[in-house]
C-alpha cells in the first residue's frame, strides 16, 4: 500500500462509507444523518483527508445518488538537500 491517499481514492472511499452494504460502509464510523453535506475523515498512513460528501437519498428505492465532494488538500515537503558548489565556481564569476 502506498503511504498516502489520492484525492479521487480518498473522495471513492468516503462514497463507499455511505453505500449501504459496502465492505467501507461496515466498518466506518459515520454520522448519522447521510442525507446532505456530510464530513467524513478518510485515514491513511501518513495522515488524513477530510471529505465533504453531500449525498441524496432517493425515497422510493434508498439509492444514494453524490451530488457535490469536496476537500482541502495540504501541501507536504518532498524533498530537500544542500549542494556544494566548488570554490572554483566562484572564483571564476569575480574575473568576469
Amino acid at each position: 500500500m502506498h503511504e498516502a491517499i489520492g484525492v479521487l481514492g480518498a473522495v471513492s472511499v468516503a462514497t463507499a462509507c455511505l453505500l449501504t452494504g459496502s465492505v467501507a460502509h461496515a466498518v466506518a464510523v459515520i454520522p448519522e444523518k447521510t442525507e446532505g453535506s456530510t464530513e467524513i475523515v478518510v485515514e491513511h498512513p501518513t495522515g488524513f483527508f477530510t471529505v465533504t460528501i453531500e449525498v441524496a437519498v432517493s425515497p422510493s428505492n434508498g439509492t444514494v445518488t453524490v451530488t457535490r465532494s469536496a476537500l482541502l488538500r495540504t501541501a507536504r515537503l518532498l524533498m530537500r538537500g544542500e549542494v556544494f558548489v566548488p570554490s572554483s565556481v566562484w572564483n571564476q564569476g569575480a574575473s568576469l
